[in-house]
């Protein structure tokens, strides 16, 4: 169902001043959006001060503080009903230029709106000509987070005109005390420095360290795995450059007395960018033999290169790892040895340094920074005859948005890079950030050096291996695979500059995992072991297949073959789901034998499995709201075909969930775009039994022939297919894919009306049968375990997989078993 307008809410109630938007990838229940009605007023309490702040506020700023501690005073203090008429928002500046003006003036709060709408790269101009307004969830009776909005003065005033840009977290002090946003007892612990290449910056950084090595806790195992002799085939001597002004470039395998003392090093996220591509300095078969004996001198070297330098002579470490300098860009044999070393290289480093502001190297990884927008805001107000104090911070979403938006976060090697190290220093925006592997507390920054209460971080995307406690598992958890789905639906989404790198830019987090899954085989993207629920997965409609590229890519059945983002990827069989189809091979045959998870030249898969001609034919016109919220609106056609063409029976979904389905190719689902019709073989995969709510379901693919695209006769058995796309069949509507009727019957629709109902029962959900039971008898015949009387009684687990489709149906009578005929099982190769 689509969102509804404002307006058409406000239709059917005019008593609103307020709403919440909640978006469905909200990680923290409590995070929501606001939409304020009508446009807040100006705030007119110049006569009250009820905000007092520890640092400057300008006029506007400290009016609008002022109302909002006026606010809860009443309602505090004399209640919901005194508090009804009052906004629960008010208007805080028009237009960019007296925010920019407060900015300047060291406001506290427009340090802070204006930093975050840098770290957006929103225009100035848009900002100028919209009005920007504070409000704040009226029915809470201690205020958790205020919201700022902005609202274009152009347009009218709607939900889609009123974006919820910034929100600041309130904490309580008498709950959070100054040592949450200080590492140290003293008055100087709150103190921040207009530069993220200060002391104290540096200090901060190094503290995070220490505490992580330290591991007085116990949870930061994974951070500290057992020390190895690994090392990089060439790493760069920070010491040449710190005392010589010139990086040398050194190999460890003829070096060995360089690293008897410390063989610690560290390494670079960054981004090549346009500039890059053409300018970055690199290491090339050429001058591979300069760089070895004299270096290349540090005024030669991007800005980013040279702060990593730095960085890491802060933690005292002699080595550096950086890709364009220690892998021969122009060398094919040495850039496939080294793309799958990266496990080893970025897993044995000290930390990884991530130059998450920087769009190419020319920008650096420091930055000057109004020391305001790392700091706490603490403000104190009297309310209900007491005084409160309370600290303001941005919230998670706003502290993280400059690392999980950032352009160095879509790159696709990055995010490898980011997963496979142990510890991650994020340079920003305005702050440094840090991340470990640890399960908690795996974070910190400037504005919370020793890490704040959050219950989400990253926006919910932090390194997999804090979301459980992957060093308690045993090998082979299921926990292990939730974790490679959660990994390839976030993976599929990112950049790459060459598509051919994305199954090799996988290779190294495969290789983690395949230590924690010894029993099980590595496939494309995919582990044998999950087939052929892993083949379920589902491009978004922006996505499409890969073009072809002079080198070999993935399968069809693989994620990897999908220039885009997947919206969902099954990590195993669920519970009450079970398999259609017997895998009788599945093989990869990579380029090189001892890389088994990098670039491939074929792969394929050989099942026993049942097929049905099918044809589904789209419906992209748009419906308004209301027909859509009823459930119908789209007809959606999906037509059922006999083995040589001749179309059967066509299932309608206008008004009813019969089937869902999604193509392998790049359209937009909004417009009225994409395939008038998609013709293929259905092959069902799954099945998930019926449950109290839910229908039968059957799951499977679309597929078409390799050698006949036409749509003719086709010998299956035997046959080469590949993957087109998805279909779902739900309840009663299974029976039509199950069976056939035979040739010289036609298509009695008396025959197959008598075959749903002797057979459909099996494939309703309970409580759909329950209601047909009471409507038949006329009496109330609910049970409180409906599976009791009405339930899928066969254990599903103990038949053979190609048997399972037809096992819950019971026998026909003679003369329908005349009429129908079951599908026959082919054997088919995916590819």
């Amino acid at each position: 169902m689509n969102l509804l307008d404002s307006d058409e809410i406000l239709q059917h109630n005019n008593k609103l001043t307020s709403f919440v938007l909640i978006s469905p990838d909200r990680v923290d229940h409590e995070d929501v959006d606001i939409f304020v009605v009508k446009a807040p007023p100006v705030p007119r309490l110049d006569n009250i001060n009820s905000i007092n702040s520890l640092t400057r506020l300008c006029d506007a700023c400290q009016k609008g503080l002022n109302y909002f501690g006026y606010y809860f005073d009443v309602l505090r203090s004399k209640g919901k009903e005194a508090a009804e008429d009052l906004p629960a928002a008010c208007l805080l500046h028009t237009g960019a230029k007296t925010l920019q003006v407060g900015e300047y003036e060291s406001c506290h709060l427009c340090v802070l709106l204006m930093a975050n709408l840098r770290v957006k790269s929103l225009d100035m101009e848009s900002v100028d000509q919209s009005n920007i307004e504070m409000c704040w969830q009226s029915d809470k009776p201690t205020p958790t987070r205020l919201h700022f909005a902005l609202t274009h003065r152009g347009h009218p005033r709607s939900a889609k005109n009123y974006w919820n840009f910034f929100k600041l977290q309130i904490w309580p002090a008498s709950e959070f005390d100054k040592a949450l946003f200080s590492m140290s007892d003293n008055s100087e612990g709150m103190e921040r420095h207009p530069s993220t290449a200060s002391v104290s910056t540096r200090d901060n950084a190094m503290q995070w360290l220490k505490r992580c090595q330290a591991n007085q806790d116990g949870i930061h195992n994974q951070c500290n795995p057992i020390s190895t002799d690994w090392l990089p085939t060439r790493l760069l001597d920070v010491a040449s450059a710190i005392h010589g002004s010139t990086l040398k470039l050194v190999m460890p395998s003829d070096s060995a007395e360089a690293f008897t003392s410390d063989r610690r090093y560290i390494t670079l996220s960054h981004c090549w960018g346009k500039w890059g591509a053409s300018q970055l300095p690199v290491l090339t078969l050429e001058n591979m033999p300069e760089r070895l004996q004299d270096g290349i001198h540090m005024s030669l070297l991007p800005k980013t290169f040279a702060d990593a330098v730095q960085i890491a002579h802060w933690f005292n470490v002699r080595w550096l790892w950086i890709d364009s300098l220690c892998i021969l860009q122009n060398s094919q044999d040495d850039w496939r040895q080294e793309s799958v070393m990266m496990y080893d290289v970025y897993k044995n480093a000290l930390l990884n340094i991530s130059a998450d502001d920087s769009p190419d190297a020319q920008w650096g990884c420091f930055r000057d920074r109004d020391p305001l927008s790392v700091r706490p805001m603490s403000i104190r107000f009297s309310a209900d005859q007491k005084d409160l104090r309370y600290w303001l911070t941005p919230d998670t979403n706003a502290v993280f948005e400059s690392i999980t938006k950032s352009s160095l976060a879509k790159r696709g090697w990055v995010f490898q890079e980011r997963q496979l190290s142990r510890r991650v220093l994020h340079f920003t925006s305005h702050e440094l950030v840090w991340e470990c592997c640890a399960k908690s507390p795996y974070f910190a920054s400037e504005t919370f050096p020793g890490g704040p209460p959050f219950k989400s971080a990253f926006n919910g995307k932090p390194k997999f291996q804090t979301k459980t406690d992957f060093d308690a598992l045993e090998n082979g958890s299921p926990e292990w695979y939730t974790a490679w789905a959660a990994i390839c639906k976030e993976y599929s989404g990112k950049i790459f500059s060459h598509v051919h790198d994305k199954a090799v830019a996988l290779s190294g987090l495969a290789q983690e995992f395949e230590v924690a899954l010894p029993g099980d085989t590595y496939l494309a993207g995919i582990w044998r072991s999950t087939l052929p629920q892993s083949l379920l997965w589902q491009s978004s409609g922006s996505s499409g297949p890969v073009q072809k590229t002079e080198h070999y890519l993935a399968p069809s059945w693989s994620w990897l073959s999908i220039d885009g983002p997947i919206s969902h990827f099954p990590p195993h069989h669920g519970s009450g789901t079970f398999s259609l189809v017997n895998i009788v091979d599945a093989t990869t045959t990579p380029v090189l034998q001892s890389q088994p998870t990098a670039s491939l030249n074929d792969a394929s898969i050989t099942m026993q499995c049942f097929m049905r001609s099918v044809e589904i034919r789209p419906d992209y016109e748009k419906k308004p709201w209301y027909m859509l919220a009823m459930g119908g609106g789209k007809a959606h056609k999906l037509v059922i075909k006999d083995e040589d063409g001749t179309e059967c029976f066509c299932v309608d979904n206008f008004h009813s969930d019969a089937f869902e389905f999604s193509f392998d190719v790049e359209w937009d689902e909004n417009s009225q775009s994409g395939p008038v019709s998609v013709a293929g073989e259905f092959v069902p995969l799954t099945m998930s039994t019926p449950t109290k709510d839910e229908a039968l379901c059957l799951r499977g693919l679309l597929v078409e022939s390799v050698h006949d695209k036409k749509g003719g006769d086709i010998n299956r058995e035997g046959s080469t297919y590949r993957r087109i796309g998805l279909l779902s069949i739900h309840g009663p509507h299974c029976q039509r894919f199950k069976y056939r009727m035979v040739r010289d019957m036609g298509n009695d629709q008396q025959g197959w009306d008598r075959l749903l109902k002797q057979l459909g029962p099996t494939h309703q959900s309970w409580e759909k049968l329950i209601r047909d039971k009471e409507e038949e008898s006329g009496d109330d015949v609910t049970s409180d375990d409906p599976n009791e009387n009405y339930g899928v009684q066969t254990d599903l687990g103990s038949v053979e997989e190609v048997e399972r489709l037809y096992c819950l149906d019971s026998e026909v009578d003679r003369e329908l078993g005349g009429a129908f005929e079951r599908l026959t099982l082919n054997t088919i190769t995916l590819v």
